[in-house]
Parts: C-alpha cells; structure tokens; sequence
C-alpha cells in the first residue's frame, strides 16, 4: 500500500521542515564512553614497572640516600668546628658590646710621650726607564720587504784573521732548493747559469789558502815546527743555528740560459756573493793550487768563501748550487781581466803593432819568438836574460788591476799576496803573444793550463829553491812596491827622550853594573 501524502492545513505551505539536532563528532581516540572492566583493564595504579626499570630505580635510590647521607656527615662536622671556634673565642665585654673604644679613656693627648718606631728608609734604587722602540705597524708590504743594503756593502770589509777562516761552524751550507745571489752590477753580471743537481764530491784535503810566512827572517832550511807552534788554538765551537735561505729581488723571473747575476737576488745576498766572488778570485790569482784548480776544488773554494763572506758581514745564509756555480764562474772572469790588463801594456813596451798584414804579422811573429824563447819576456832583460820576473811591465799591471786601489784584491786579502807568490807569478808568466796576431781570445784552461803549470813549476823547482831567502825577500819587496800606494802608512812613535836625554841615559849607564846592591840608588 503506497504511502500517503500528508497535506498541512496550515495557510504557510512555504515554510521550511524542522531538522532533527546534530550530534557533536567524536574522535575516534576518545574512549570515554567506552565500557571498562576492572579485572580486565590496567590503569596506573595497578601497573607494575618491568625488572630493568626496577633495578634503575633502585639505583637511583640508593645513590641519593648516600648522597644524603654525606651531606648530614659534613653538616655534623661544620657544626662541631663552629662550636669549637666559638668556644676559644674571647667573652665580649657586657659594657660595650664587644666593641672597642676608639679613645680608650685616656684624658690626655694620646700622642703627648709616644716615640715612634718606625725608622724612614733611605732612597731605594730605582731602575732606569726601559727604552720603548716605537711600534711601527706592519703590513703585507714592509713584512717581507729586504733591508736596504748596497751590493757593495761587504767588498772592502777587512779579511778575517787566519784562525777564523774555514772553519767548519755546522752552519748549512747547500740546499737543494733554489738559492740567491746577490745584486751587482760592476763585473758581477756576466756568470753564466749552469744549474747542477749536486756539487761534485769534496776534495778530501784541506783549504788550499796561501798562508802567511812569519815576519822573521828567511831561512833555506826550515825544520817541521811542533804542533803547538806549526798551528793555532782551534776556535771555540759556536752554537748551531739554522742559515736562512737566500731569496730572489722583487720582480725577478729566472728563464732558462739567462746567465745568473748577483743582481738577481736580495741586496743583502747580492752583497754576500761579491764578498765570496773576490776572495774566490783572490784565491785563483795567488793561492796555492790557483790558476786552473780542479771541479772539486773550485766547488770546496766557492763553499768556503761563502762561509767567510757570511762570517765578515755577520749574516747566515745557505749556498745553493746556483749561487756555487755564479761564485766559480769568476775563476774565468778574473783571467779574462788579467789578459786585459797586459795586452795593452805588452803592445807599448815591446813594440807590437797592430794590423793584419802579412808584414805586421811577421814583424810581430818575430818578437813574439824572441821574446818566448825560454820564456825571455818576463826578464827584467830580455835580450840578456837578467832580473828574473822583475820585467817592468809585470809591476805597471799589478797597479793597474790587483792593486790599483784600497777596494782591490791585493788590499782586501793581503794574505794571499804577502809575498808575492809563485801561483800569481805563473799567471802573469801564461799572458803570451804566440802568432803574432793580437786574438781577442778567452783566456781558457784549454789553452793556457800547460803553460801555467810550465811556469809555476820553473818558478818553484828552478827558481825559489836556488835561494829561498832571497827569493822571498825579493817577493814581499815586490808586495810593498805594489801596495804602497793605498797601505796605509805606519803611525810615528811619540817619545819623550830626545838625543840629548839618549845620550845623558847612555853616559849614566855605563858606570854600573847592575848586580850589587852597594850602588848608589
């Protein structure tokens, strides 16, 4: 049966159906209203906490009661120690409080008989103000900025004393890295680069120096002297320290076959370098085993002069095989000028003309053979062969290169021309015209080597052992002749006994003796 429709008798058909009230959402977490059993339901009354937990708390409980405990033990023990300083401590007066007073009762002055027994002390010493350096602020650009020296700072310092010369001072000397050489201009420019990974290995003998002979009179037979005579104290050893590494100028960029200068280098190393480049040359000049020494030792020179140069300037720095090879290259450098020196000086005196024609060539040939043969040119007369190596021109070259001024060789290492040795005079006998034609040629080992080592033995075996004394006298002459001109003159001794005074001593003396004791004092 369909349902039926129920019509409202109400005049507003238009009114809208009332709608049952709506239940509030309930969440689905919310238990509320949800029915609990007792026996079945844990709440946290009847939760039991598990085994490890238990054991936790109990821990915990146990280490707090300890803990509280202490803490009453040490309460006891403040307790009692105040109760003890209290004890000892003086009653307090029941008048005052325990305060005292500040005029103590005394009617009169409280001053009036009171000596004082503080005694003033005197004037304490007082340090006297330390010296405050300025600060000066440091920036990137001053922090590694070279002190300003010049290169020639250390040419002319005076030569070390023979005992502190070569001595082995455990100061680094050759580092594998890259080294320095210091700026120069002058003749220091012109080495060349030839970089080496190692030195060769060290000759397995002493420092090769020419040492000088005792100012005493020669003798021919000279007897072996004791050890404490031949030779001085050694020096004291001097605390390590570490030398500095030698750094390239500002703005300098090494190229591959670019020759090494000193002036590739910080000024303070440019000046080191010169240092050990002059003694070097003084070395290959004058020094025994000079001229054309070996690559050993060359490389043990160059070494030893830098450790002189640092010792004369004061200054530590390691030697790189770059700065060794630089220091080496003036061995050639210092021939050269050598050969220079007599060229003109051989043209003037002997006649040699210049030209390449076959008549000057012959004219030249000529004397060049006259004056080789037995090597006549450097007599004092050719012709006749007499004053052996007393030619004047040897002597005009020595003023005009080795001791041509106080900043020369000759002047800065005397020791190594003091006398004039036999090294020296060898080289000076190699200078030779042989063709007849003046060559512009390198005055090289290859060409010149034999007939140094010619010379120097003639000089030694042939000449000096005839007369050692005379010899050396003639030598050290030589030396004065040479250096007079910038040796400095010695100082005149003051007195206070003229002639007359002399003469009255002299006079007074001669009437006694001097071994009684009844002369009239």
């Amino acid at each position: 049966m369909p349902p039926r429709q129920i019509v409202s008798d109400s005049d507003d058909d238009d009114a809208p159906a009332v709608q049952p009230p709506k239940k509030s959402r309930v969440s689905r977490d919310d238990l509320s209203g949800n029915q609990t059993l007792d026996h079945r339901t844990r709440t946290a009354a009847s939760r039991k906490p598990s085994e490890k937990q238990s054991a936790h708390e109990k821990e915990n409980l146990e280490a707090q009661q300890k803990r509280l405990q202490a803490a009453e033990k040490e309460l006891m023990k403040m307790r009692k120690k105040v109760a003890a300083m209290e004890a000892q401590a003086p009653s307090k007066d029941k008048d005052n409080g325990g305060y005292e007073s500040e005029d103590n009762g005394f009617d009169e002055l409280p001053n009036a008989a009171f000596v004082s027994s503080i005694n003033p002390l005197g004037r304490l010493p007082v340090d006297p103000p330390r010296q405050v350096t300025p600060l000066r602020k440091t920036t990137k650009a001053n922090a590694t900025k070279a002190p300003s020296i010049s290169s020639r700072a250390f040419k002319s310092l005076p030569e070390l004393p023979l005992e502190q010369r070569n001595v082995d001072d455990s100061s680094p000397t050759t580092s594998p890295t890259h080294g320095g050489s210091g700026g120069g201009d002058d003749d220091d420019s012109d080495e060349d680069i030839g970089m080496r990974g190692d030195l060769p290995n060290r000759a397995p003998f002493g420092p090769a120096t020419h040492t000088l002979p005792s100012d005493g009179p020669a003798t021919g037979d000279k007897r072996p002297l004791s050890p404490s005579q031949s030779s001085p104290d050694p020096p004291s050893k001097r605390a390590k320290s570490k030398g500095k590494d030698a750094q390239f100028r500002d703005g300098f960029v090494q190229q591959a076959g670019v020759r090494p200068a000193a002036g590739d280098y910080e000024p303070i190393v440019a000046a080191i370098l010169l240092r050990a480049c002059g003694e070097y040359s003084a070395r290959i000049v004058a020094a025994k085993l000079g001229g054309f020494p070996n690559v050993s030792i060359q490389y043990q020179w160059a070494e030893q002069c830098f450790k002189n140069a640092c010792r004369s300037s004061k200054e530590r720095y390691k030697l790189t095989p770059r700065m060794s090879k630089l220091i080496t290259k003036r061995g050639s450098h210092v021939r050269g000028k050598l050969i220079d020196t007599y060229r003109p000086l051989y043209a003037a005196n002997y006649g040699f003309q210049r030209g390449q024609s076959k008549k000057v060539i012959a004219a030249n040939k000529l004397k060049a053979e006259m004056l080789l043969k037995k090597a006549a040119f450097h007599y004092k007369d050719p012709s006749t062969r007499t004053g052996y190596a007393e030619n004047p021109i040897i002597a005009e070259a020595r003023s005009q290169y080795i001791f041509k001024n106080n900043k020369a060789l000759g002047a800065v290492f005397p020791s190594y021309f003091n006398p004039i040795s036999a090294e020296y005079l060898a080289l000076d006998f190699s200078i030779e015209w042989a063709t007849g034609v003046e060559l512009r040629t390198k005055f090289s080992e290859k060409d010149m080597s034999e007939a140094y080592q010619t010379h120097l033995a003639d000089i030694n075996e042939k000449w000096i052992k005839c007369n050692p004394t005379v010899t050396e006298k003639l030598r050290r002459k030589w030396y004065k002749r040479a250096a007079q001109d910038f040796a400095p003159a010695e100082p005149e001794q003051r007195t206070n006994i003229d002639v007359e005074d002399q003469d009255a001593i002299r006079m007074e003396l001669e009437g006694r003796t001097g071994d009684t004791d009844s002369e009239v004092e």
